[in-house]
């Protein structure tokens, strides 16, 4: 009787263990750059993964900045600059190549809800771009030194911004191996905005509750600009249907010859194995 009793309650124990130790695999990750000020702008083409503080949550993932070829991009930790700004944020001075704020080996599956909070100044040109996928190797988006190309299919969810010399910011989304204009969402220059990206690369549609039952389609995501979702569902930028969501970047370009380098502040970001 004794037996009978033990094995299937040492069973029901460890069944449970690995349950829970399996929904503990990717816990929800919040990220706010801490709240001391500092400096990256060495070598140029400089990388790092120890300048950003680490997640507290998951030892395993990477935080890394990357310098543009000819050191005129930097990074700042800095108390001021965007009032969402809580202790310290980041402050991405755009080089003339690529300078990259990246995450990667995020043990997340197939959907995720990124949010953080972006403020972009007043330059008259420059490039910002937001983008999630898989983290594969080290020449990816993810880990290695270069922007988006058409040929990029580790992407998943893509957000781009365009400077000019108007206040209005150009908005586009990654559709395949194209970038397409969105309209019906303002962005203006010196303005704070909270971004979130719903994402889905699963074989199935998938619901969320925010301003009422909301529903994606598989391979798409949604886009919400402080708190109301921008119309329409984007499609997948070329990410394998079914692969999961491992890395995260946003990344600053200013074009040679520009006068001024655009900038852009950062903070209070959360990316989440749940929509």
């Amino acid at each position: 009787m004794i037996r009978k009793f033990f094995v299937p309650c040492a069973f029901a124990i460890l069944f449970s263990a690995n349950t829970a130790l399996a929904q503990q695999s990717a816990p929800v990750i919040n990220y706010d750059f801490g709240d001391k000020e500092d400096s990256f702008n060495p070598n140029p083409e400089a990388t790092s993964t120890s300048f950003l503080p680490k997640t507290t949550t998951v030892k395993v993932v990477k935080v890394k900045v990357r310098n543009a070829y000819d050191g005129t991009g930097a990074f700042n930790l800095v108390k001021s600059g965007a009032a969402f700004i809580k202790g310290t944020g980041l402050e991405v001075v755009a080089g003339t190549t690529t300078s990259k704020f990246s995450m990667y080996n995020l043990a997340f599956e197939t959907v995720s809800k990124t949010s953080f909070n972006i403020k972009i100044d007043a330059a008259n040109a420059g490039q910002w771009v937001f983008a999630n996928g898989t983290s594969e190797n080290s020449d990816d988006l993810f880990q290695g030194n270069g922007g988006i190309k058409e040929t990029s299919t580790e992407i998943f969810a893509g957000l781009r911004w365009n400077l000019s010399a108007a206040e209005q910011i150009n908005f586009y989304t990654r559709n395949g191996t194209k970038w397409a204009s969105v309209k019906g969402v303002s962005f203006l220059k010196n303005t704070d905005y909270l971004i979130e990206v719903y994402s889905n690369n699963s074989a199935e549609a998938k619901k969320y509750a925010k301003e009422g039952d909301q529903s994606i389609t598989a391979g798409s995501y949604h886009v919400w600009v402080n708190g109301k979702r921008v119309a329409g569902e984007f499609v997948s930028g070329g990410l394998e249907a079914g692969k999961n969501l491992s890395g995260f970047i946003i990344y600053g370009v200013t074009p040679k010859g520009n006068e001024t380098m655009a900038k852009a502040w950062l903070d209070n970001l959360e990316i989440n194995p749940t929509l």
